[in-house]
């Protein structure tokens, strides 16, 4: 960045106090600045300042947002629900932003989201994949992908692929990555069981995919990943029907899988029906299980269970940390929100969230198939 920065009308700021004061503006200002002058444009799209904007916006609350996208089958809005940081029992009026590439009657799904970036995946509605999209709703820029070899989604009676994806940032090659791991399933006589899994990683930095020799864990159908530590987490399956399984891991540095144990103290439940989660809470791998309790015929409660792991790596390291009740099954975790509410879905159409604090659990005005996630603006480019 040069030494000073200069408005329309001549005058100049030292650098450094130029810097302290325009890392401390929310996303939407900077980008209004950037036309001030030459100088403040080169400065705000330095990459050194993206850096250090980003930094600063991840410890202040004014900067974390919870983003709503409507992700269901029948989606036809094409716009972003923006909630600001804070208890969700009376939240405000959030503010909309427009999503630049949905196209209906297309179907979207949310991969994840890092570092305020937003990816979302793409299929027709005979569940043909199309596109991949890399999303910054803070400076309105997205990028598409196209899949090397995309696949038809379809019944498993039919045969057909699994997909999974995630979302991470590989700090060795300073590279955002998109992961899809491809597993083949359905009847022997068309061949699929006989096809083996397939990792496909795409580069941002690069712009290209590659495929990976490696083997494969078995992962839970439906399950969401989640970014921590250089690793994407998935819920993954033993293949029996006996026990829950682990945790499995993809190293994105490393290009590897492996797996992680879960809590001891989790595996001697007996729940015939149960939802299991991973997700992070404040900087910590969390496992969300909840198992269900019969009260009356056709009447169905949910004991759910909260674990973290304090010392990531070390599975004699998870700890209980909340245990609570709901009136009504949970059919599904959202994960945890910026200030460590806990996002979940009852009874496959209301979304609630639950205060550790309080233990009191609120309904959000939102319908389940909207998905949530958290963010921190941020002004990396695509």
């Amino acid at each position: 960045m040069s030494s000073s920065s200069s408005g329309g009308d001549g005058s100049k700021l030292p650098h450094d106090v130029a810097v302290e004061i325009l890392k401390r503006l929310p996303a939407r200002s900077l980008l209004r600045f950037r036309c001030v002058s030459r100088s403040w444009r080169s400065a705000i799209d330095d990459p050194r300042f993206v850096a250090l904007h980003w930094s600063h916006s991840a410890l202040h609350a004014s900067s974390r947002h919870l983003a709503c996208l409507d992700c269901g089958d029948d989606a036809v809005q094409n716009r972003c629900s923006l909630f600001p940081n804070g208890p969700l029992a009376r939240p405000p009026s959030p503010s909309q932003i427009e999503i630049p590439f949905v196209a209906p009657p297309n179907r979207y799904a949310l991969v994840g989201s890092c570092d305020g970036l937003i990816c979302v995946s793409e299929s027709s509605r005979d569940g043909a994949e199309r596109a991949v999209y890399l999303w910054n709703l803070f400076t309105r820029k997205h990028k598409a992908v196209r899949l090397p070899r995309p696949e038809r989604r379809q019944p498993l009676s039919m045969g057909g692929a699994h997909v999974a994806q995630g979302f991470c940032f590989d700090a060795k090659s300073n590279d955002y990555c998109v992961v899809r791991i491809i597993r083949f399933v359905g009847v022997r006589r068309q061949g699929f069981r006989d096809r083996k899994p397939r990792v496909e990683v795409y580069s941002l930095r690069a712009d290209s995919w590659r495929t990976l020799e490696c083997e494969v864990p078995l992962l839970c159908h439906g399950s969401s990943a989640v970014f921590l530590n250089g690793n994407l987490h998935w819920c993954s399956f033993n293949g029996k029907w006996d026990g829950y399984g682990s945790i499995a891991l993809f190293n994105i540095a490393g290009e590897v899988f492996d797996e992680m144990a879960l809590p001891e103290e989790m595996l001697l439940i007996n729940s015939l029906h149960f939802v299991l989660s991973v997700a992070v809470l404040n900087g910590l791998l969390a496992v969300l299980f909840s198992g269900e309790e019969v009260i009356e015929r056709f009447d169905f409660n949910s004991e759910c269970f909260v674990w973290v792991m304090r010392d990531y790596g070390v599975p004699e390291s998870w700890i209980k940390l909340y245990t609570f009740k709901t009136i009504g099954p949970v059919t599904r975790f959202d994960g945890f929100t910026w200030n460590g509410e806990l996002l979940m879905e009852i009874y496959c159409k209301e979304r609630v969230s639950w205060n550790p604090i309080t233990g009191q659990f609120s309904i959000l005005p939102l319908s389940a198939r909207y998905k949530l996630v958290p963010v921190v603006e941020s002004l990396f480019p695509l």
